[in-house]
């Protein structure tokens, strides 16, 4: 045989077989849909209320001076306070949480252990002891979290923006925002399938932008309460925001501002488009995870040499990169994206804003949007192929992407 034609046909292999590379990098043994996480969402943004007869001081002293030896507390560096825990109050106390999967459980259960409690879910019936914290998970509303007060002792609920709102204005107690006790934590994030980004990279190109700019004009009218774009929110957030029918306008718009202002919203770490900070919140969270028993599988388990090198995996800030710098080609036709979200979540408010405000659709993008009731029944739609683009919490993209060994190798 000639032995140009030799040459040809070994560079056919080869090209066939790293197409078949970049298939398997797809999907698991399993035919499991592989993920990755494209950008940020918010940070910050949930809080802790009490039941109408509990007092916050019991709980939690806001404090500038030293604590005593042997305090529990957090030092909030922004603030320049110590929050001091009150453990013996916090002990045999009966607390909501929106899910298992949830930031808020995750913040929760790690409050109990710097307590030195055990975190126990709590069961109709059980005596309650005072070396345990317990738990009622899969409560997503204020108004289901006062349906179940009914049936269980809850004093207490950690939940996440506007429901935490809400709950003041039904004369609940503030205990304490995330914000306070967690600065700057990882809330919301961004993830798509790895057969979409293999795809459709420049179409998610043009939705992180799209999204990073209703991102800065939503941060930009949060500091001009007179502009217009800060009437478009309210009126958006008005709409599109879960909130109880017992509360007034008033007090729903209202629950909405405070909870705009108590949301940090982003699309990446930086202008720049970097995830590194991400990564990192990334690789801790499922080390965390990992170790309380809510992950199957280690980052060796899936292959990797440390949560790090997963989490290097599993983040991919190219796309964001790309986007911000214009590396994009516009679209000269229509696209459509099916995006899964979390119903009714200011957290994810800036997606609806640059949806309602036509800012996709100048882009030439149509954009479908399939609520959902929390973060695991997002991933659901996104592992499933019926969603391109998902908005959910860190912990559920973490947690159920590793326990379905659906994180992939870095690419080339």
């Amino acid at each position: 045989m000639d032995k140009k034609i030799i040459a040809i046909v070994i560079v056919a292999i080869i090209a066939i077989a790293g197409i078949a590379v970049v298939v398997m990098s797809m999907n698991n043994s399993d035919g499991q849909a592989k993920m990755s996480v494209v950008g940020r969402v918010n940070s910050e943004g949930s809080g802790i209320i009490l039941a109408q007869d509990q007092v916050a001081e019991d709980y939690i002293t806001v404090q500038s001076t030293v604590p005593g030896f042997g305090a529990t507390y957090i030092y909030n560096t922004e603030e320049e306070l110590y929050y001091v825990f009150n453990v013996e109050t916090w002990g045999g106390k009966v607390f909501a949480t929106p899910g298992l999967a949830t930031i808020q459980h995750v913040q929760l259960m790690q409050l109990a252990t710097m307590m030195g409690l055990k975190f126990v879910s709590y069961t109709d019936g059980m005596t309650t002891q005072s070396d345990t914290l317990y738990h009622v998970a899969g409560v997503p509303s204020f108004a289901e979290f006062q349906n179940k007060q009914a049936s269980a002792p809850l004093v207490g609920y950690i939940i996440w923006e506007a429901q935490f709102s809400v709950g003041l204005q039904a004369d609940y107690v503030p205990l304490a925002l995330t914000n306070d006790l967690f600065e700057g934590h990882t809330c919301c994030i961004i993830g798509a399938s790895n057969k979409y980004l293999f795809n459709e990279a420049n179409t998610l190109e043009v939705f992180l932008n799209v999204y990073s700019k209703a991102v800065d004009r939503i941060n930009a009218a949060l500091l001009d309460p007179e502009s217009d774009d800060y009437a478009e929110l309210i009126r958006i957030a008005k709409n599109r925001v879960s909130m109880p029918d017992s509360l007034t306008d008033e007090q729903k718009e209202n629950a909405i501002i405070s909870a705009l202002y108590n949301v940090t919203y982003l699309y990446a770490d930086n202008a720049a488009g970097s995830l590194s900070s991400l990564e990192g919140d990334i690789a801790d969270l499922a080390e965390s995870l990992y170790n309380a028993g809510q992950i199957e599988n280690s980052a060796k388990d899936l292959g990797f040499s440390s949560y790090d090198a997963m989490a290097k995996a599993f983040v991919d800030e190219r796309y964001m990169k790309e986007a911000l710098t214009d590396m994009f080609e516009p679209l000269t036709s229509k696209k459509t994206i099916n995006v899964a979200a979390i119903s009714g979540d200011i957290h994810q408010i800036a997606l609806w804003f640059a949806k309602d405000t036509s800012m996709f659709e100048d882009a030439n993008l149509n954009i479908n949007v399939y609520p959902q009731g929390n973060g695991p029944s997002v991933w659901g739609l996104l592992s499933n192929g019926e969603a391109d683009i998902a908005f959910l919490g860190a912990p559920p993209m973490t947690i159920k992407s590793m326990n379905a060994q659906a994180i992939g190798v870095p690419n080339a």
